[in-house]
C-alpha cells in the first residue's frame, strides 16, 4: 500500500530489473527446441559404418540431436538439404556444365519452388514436426564481389548473358549490369526459398550452412598479428545481406579451425570473432533475435587430428559462452573409414570431448537456472573477456558411471556470484531482464515448462506473474487519424495492429465459431436451442473457423468465446433469455402434447442443460485439440451474479449462495477450460461509489479464482474482463491513491484488486467508439499515458518483485488473507527512476531499489504463492517430474 503523499506518476513507463541495474535488454530469442536445454548439442558426422563395418558403437547420451548427412536418412531433427536434395539449385559442375541453367537468373523459380515441396516432404516428412533444417548451398554467393576464385565463374557467366544481349554495350556497362542482374536473382532466390520452406515445414528452424561468415581467414598468410578480427569490408558486406539474416528463422555459422592454429590464442580469436559475427546478426530487424547454432569438428579440418582439450574451449567454450542456442559436431565420410579412425573418436568421445560437453553444457543449464529463471540463456556481458561456462572443479566432479558420464555437485555461492559478475540473459521470447520480468510483447511464444503428461506447454500468458492484455480494436487510430497509442511501453500486450482477433488474443463471436445456436428477434438460428441443433455440424465447421482465424498451429495465446445468447444452467435464462425455456418447453411438448406442465418443465430443462453441456463441452474439447497452446475459456464465465443495487444498503458484494451451487454444477465446464474470464465490467451509475465497486469486483474475481481451483492437475489461471470506462459511455475509470480518503480508486479496485487475488492477468476490453474519430482516440491516448499505463506498470513490476522474492519466479502471488487490502503495488520510497537515452533516440527507464528489501519483506507476510505447472511447495521451489507426482528437492 502506498504510503500518504506518494505519486504514482513518478512511477513512469519501466522495465523493471530487480537484483542489479541494466540500461538496454539483449534482444529475446525463441525458447530451445529441447526444453531446459539452453544450449543443444548436435552430432551429425557419419559414423553410423563405424558399428557394422567395425563394431565399435558410439555413445550418443550427451546429444539431443544425433543425425546423419548421408543421404538415405530421413525424418531427422536435423535435416541438411545439399544441393541436389531441394529444388533446382542452378550451378555450374567443375567442367562448366550447367546444372538448372547454372545461374539464378536464368533457373525457373516458379519450377524451383514446385519442385521443392519434394524433397522437403521426402526428408522432413512430418509436417508440425521441430528441428534444424539447414541448406547447403556452397557453389555460388549472393554476393557478386564474394564469387572469386573457382566461384569466378558465375561472374563470368553473368557477363557473357549480359553481353549476348547487348553486344554493343562497353564492358564496364555489361559488368554493372550483370551484377545487378546476378545479385538480384541470387537474392530473390534465397529468399522465396526460405518463405516456401518455412511454409512447407513452419516448426523447423531454418536458414544457409556457412551463413553468416566474416572471412577472417589473414592467418593463413600469416599468424603473426593475427587478431581474428572480421575484416571490415566484410562487416559491411554482411550488412548488405540483412534480407538473408531477418528471412532465416536460425544461423548456422562454422568455426572450424586449421592445424596452423593449434592450440593457439589465434586460434580462439578467430572463433571469437566468427561467433561474434553471428550473434551480431542474428539480432537484425524485427523481431526476435534468430538462434544460432554453430557448426564445429571434434578434428582440425581437413585433418582426422582430434582438437586438443585447449581447442576444445577456443571452440565449443567460446561459442557457448558467447550465447550461441547450440553445437553442432560435424564431420565427414573419413571419420568412419576405418577401425582405427572409428576408435580413436569413439575413445574421444568417451573422455575429453564427452567429459567437456558435459562440463559447459551443465553450466550453461546451471546459469540458465541461476541466472534468467530458466526463461533465457547466458551469455558474456563482455565478449571479449576470457570468462567461459565451466563447471567448478572445486565444487564438481564429472565421473563415469556404468559407461556413462555423469556431474556431482553442488553450486556455490561463489560460482552464482560468477555467473553474475561475468554473464547476462537473453531472455526467450515472452521475457526481458533477467527473464522473470512481464513480457512486453508476446509474439508466438512457447513456454517449455514441465506439466503433468501435457503434450503442449503451458500457455507464457499461464506464467508470467500479471499480464495485461489490450482487446479493444484501436488500429484506426493510428491508420486513420495519425494518433498512435503506444501500448508497449507500458507492458500492454496486444495483437499486431490492435485487432479484436490477433496472435496473442482472440475472441470468438457467436457468428464466428461453428454453427451456435441461437435466437435473433425470435427467428431460431441453426436449431434456435442446442438440443435442437447439429452439434457435429457445428464442431465441423467450427474446426474450419479455428483453422481459419487462429492460422498459428502453437498459437499461445488467449482463446476466449463469446457466446451470450443463452446460459447453460437452465434457471439462469431469464429476461430476454426466457426465449431459450419457451422453446425447449415448446420442442418437448410438440413430442408429448398430452404431458403435464410439470413433466414438459422437467424434460425441457433436462434436455437443455445437456445439450448446451454437448455444445460447450464439444466446442472447448475441439479448440484444445485444434490450437493445444492456446488459453481456451468463455467469456463472462464464471459469474456470481452479485449486481449492486442502490436498493440494498448493506451490500457485501458476496456471491449468492444459490449462484454458487449453480457454478458448483458446472463442473464439467471448469474442468475442460484453460482459462477462466469473468467480467468485472462498472456500470455508469457506479461512478461514485467506493467501496460497493471493491465489493463487486473482489467476489467476482474470488469466484472465479474458486472453481478454477476445481480444475485438475493444473488450477486454470484467470483473465477477469475489465474495461477503462464506466460501461455504455467513453467516461474514464478514474484512479486515485489508496492513501486518499475519498478517492476514486476503481483502477485499484479492478485491475488492483486482480493482481492482488491472485489472477493471471487482465484483459482490458474496449468497442469501436474508442476509435470512433480522432477526439475520442486522442483522448484514449491521453488517459493511457497519463494514468492507465502508469498504473499498469506500477502493479506488472509489483507482481514481478513479488514473485521473485516470495515464490522463486515460479508462482504468482495472492493475498495471504482475501479479506485484506493488501495490494501489489510498488513503494515510491523504496524505488527510484533514472531516464536513459536509448541510442536511436527517445528515452528508456530503469527502476533502482532504494531498501528494497524491506517492501519483499512486507511482501512475503502478506502474500502467498499460486506456483505455476510443474512446481509446488511453500515457495514454488519444488520441482514436479512431467508425467508423474514425484517431486525432487
Amino acid at each position: 500500500m502506498y504510503p500518504a503523499g506518494a505519486d504514482l506518476k513518478t512511477l513512469l513507463p519501466v522495465i523493471l530489473l530487480l537484483d542489479c541495474l541494466w540500461a538496454l535488454d539483449l534482444k529475446p530469442t525463441r525458447w530451445p527446441l529441447f526444453s531446459q536445454k539452453p544450449v543443444v548439442l548436435a552430432w551429425n558426422a557419419p559414423t553410423e559404418d563405424c558399428a557394422p563395418r567395425h563394431a565399435i558403437h558410439f555413445q550418443f547420451g550427451q546429444f539431443q540431436i544425433v543425425a546423419s548427412p548421408n543421404e538415405g536418412f530421413v525424418k531427422q531433427n536435423l535435416t541438411i538439404f545439399y544441393k541436389d536434395r531441394l529444388g533446382l539449385y542452378p550451378y555450374y559442375q567443375p567442367d562448366g556444365t550447367a546444372v538448372n541453367g547454372g545461374l539464378p537468373q536464368v533457373v525457373s523459380l516458379t519450377q524451383h519452388l514446385d519442385k521443392m515441396s519434394e524433397g522437403v516432404r521426402n526428408y522432413i516428412r512430418e509436417e508440425h514436426a521441430k528441428g534444424l533444417a539447414v541448406i547447403d548451398w556452397e557453389e555460388w554467393r549472393p554476393l557478386w564481389i564474394r564469387n572469386w576464385e573457382t566461384k569466378d565463374v558465375y561472374r563470368n557467366r553473368s557477363r557473357q548473358l549480359v553481353g549476348q544481349k547487348n553486344p554493343t554495350w562497353p564492358p564496364e556497362r555489361v559488368g554493372k549490369v550483370a551484377q545487378q542482374e546476378f545479385e538480384m536473382s541470387a537474392r530473390k532466390f534465397m529468399l522465396e526459398t526460405l518463405k516456401e520452406a518455412k511454409k512447407l515445414r513452419p516448426n523447423q528452424l531454418w536458414g544457409f550452412y556457412l551463413f553468416p561468415d566474416c572471412y577472417n581467414h589473414d592467418y593463413r598468410r600469416t599468424v603473426e598479428n593475427y587478431t581474428g578480427r572480421c575484416p571490415d569490408v566484410e562487416v559491411a558486406r554482411n550488412e548488405q545481406l540483412k534480407w538473408l539474416w531477418t528471412e532465416s528463422t536460425a544461423l548456422f555459422p562454422s568455426v572450424y579451425m586449421s592445424t596452423v592454429l593449434k592450440s593457439s590464442a589465434s586460434g580462439r580469436q578467430f572463433v571469437r570473432n566468427r561467433v561474434k559475427e553471428g550473434m551480431r546478426l542474428a539480432s537484425s530487424g524485427d523481431g526476435l533475435a534468430r538462434p544460432v547454432f554453430v557448426y564445429a569438428r571434434p578434428t582440425y579440418a581437413n585433418s582426422l587430428e582430434l582438437l586438443t582439450e585447449a581447442d576444445l574451449v577456443s571452440t565449443i567454450g567460446e561459442s557457448v559462452a558467447l550465447g550461441a542456442a547450440g553445437i553442432i559436431l560435424w564431420g565427414e565420410s573419413t571419420y568412419a573409414s576405418s577401425k582405427v579412425s572409428c576408435s580413436n573418436l569413439n575413445d574421444y568421445l568417451r573422455g575429453p570431448l564427452g567429459e567437456y560437453l558435459l562440463n559447459v553444457s551443465t553450466a550453461a543449464e546451471l546459469c540458465s537456472q541461476v541466472l534468467c529463471g530458466s526463461q533465457g540463456r547466458c551469455q558474456r556481458r563482455q565478449p571479449d573477456a576470457d570468462v567461459y561456462l565451466h563447471l567448478n572443479p572445486l565444487s564438481h566432479n564429472i565421473t563415469g558411471q556404468g559407461g556413462k558420464l555423469a556431474v556431482t555437485g553442488v553450486l556455490g555461492e561463489a560460482d552464482r556470484s560468477e555467473f553474475q559478475e561475468d554473464f547476462q540473459c537473453r531472455c526467450y521470447n515472452g521475457y526481458h531482464g533477467m527473464c522473470s520480468s512481464i513480457p512486453l510483447v508476446v509474439l508466438h511464444a512457447v513456454v517449455l515448462g514441465l506439466s503433468f503428461g501435457q503434450q503442449y506447454a503451458p500457455s507464457p500468458f499461464s506464467q508470467v506473474p500479471f499480464s495485461t492484455i489490450w482487446n479493444a480494436p484501436t488500429a484506426e487510430c493510428q491508420s486513420r487519424f495519425g494518433v498512435e497509442l503506444d501500448l508497449g511501453v507500458f507492458n500492454i500486450v496486444n495483437n499486431r495492429k490492435q485487432s479484436f482477433m490477433g496472435e496473442n488474443i482472440t475472441i470468438f463471436y457467436a457468428d464466428k465459431l461453428g454453427r451456435y445456436p441461437r435466437y435473433n428477434h425470435a427467428i431460431a438460428i441453426y436449431g434456435g436451442v442446442p438440443q435442437n441443433a447439429s452439434l457435429a455440424e457445428h464442431l465441423r465447421v467450427a474446426a474450419e473457423d479455428i483453422n481459419a482465424d487462429i492460422p498459428d498451429r502453437d498459437f499461445p495465446g488467449l482463446a476466449v468465446v463469446d457466446w451470450e445468447s443463452w446460459r447453460p444452467v437452465w434457471k439462469r435464462n431469464w429476461s430476454t433469455m426466457e426465449v431459450y425455456r419457451e422453446a425447449s418447453r415448446a420442442l418437448v411438448k410438440s413430442k408429448h402434447p398430452h404431458w403435464s406442465p410439470a413433466q414438459i418443465e422437467a424434460v425441457a430443462c433436462k434436455e437443455f442443460e445437456a445439450g448446451a453441456r454437448e455444445f460447450m463441452e464439444g466446442t472447448l474439447r475441439l479448440a484444445e485439440k485444434e490450437r493445444p497452446g492456446g488459453l481456451w475459456g468463455f467469456y463472462g464465465f464464471p459469474s456470481c451474479y452479485n449486481y449492486y443495487s442502490p436498493k440494498d444498503p448493506s451490500y457485501t458484494g458476496a456471491c449468492p449462495p444459490v449462484e454458487i451451487q449453480r457454478n458448483d454444477k458446472l463442473f464439467w465446464l471448469w474442468k475442460v477450460s484453460t482459462a477462466l474470464y469473468p467480467d468485472i465490467y462498472l456500470d455508469i451509475g457506479m461512478r461514485e461509489l467506493h467501496k460497493e465497486v471493491l465489493l463487486y469486483s473482489k467476489h467476482r474475481i474470488l469466484e472465479a479464482m474458486r472453481v478454477g481451483a476445481q480444475r485438475v492437475p493444473s488450477m486454470a489461471p484467470v483473465f477477469p474482463y475489465a474495461r477503462i470506462v464506466y460501461t455504455y459511455s467513453l467516461d474514464f475509470l478514474s484512479q486515485a491513491s489508496l492513501w486518499c480518503a475519498r478517492g476514486l480508486e476503481h483502477l485499484v479496485y479492478t485491475i488492483g484488486e486482480s493482481a492482488a487475488v491472485g489472477a493471471a492477468g487482465v484483459v482490458l476490453w474496449g468497442d469501436h467508439l474508442f476509435a470512433k474519430s480522432k477526439a475520442t482516440c486522442e483522448t484514449v491516448q491521453a488517459y493511457i499515458n497519463e494514468n492507465l499505463g502508469h498504473y499498469l506498470v506500477n502493479v506488472t513490476s509489483a507482481a514481478t518483485l513479488c514473485s521473485q522474492t516470495v515464490c522463486s519466479s515460479k508462482g504468482r502471488c495472492q493475498r495471504r488473507e482475501p479479506s485484506s487490502r493488501a495490494y501489489l503495488h510498488l513503494d515510491p520510497a523504496f524505488w527510484k527512476i533514472v531516464s536513459d537515452d536509448k541510442p536511436g533516440g527517445g528515452k528508456s527507464y530503469r527502476v533502482l531499489a532504494q531498501r528494497a528489501s524491506s517492501q519483499a519483506q512486507n511482501m512475503e507476510s502478506q502474500f502467498k504463492c499460486i506456483c505455476y505447472t510443474g512446481w509446488a511447495g511453500e515457495r514454488c521451489s519444488k520441482r514436479i517430474k512431467a508425467g508423474s507426482k514425484t517431486i525432487y528437492w
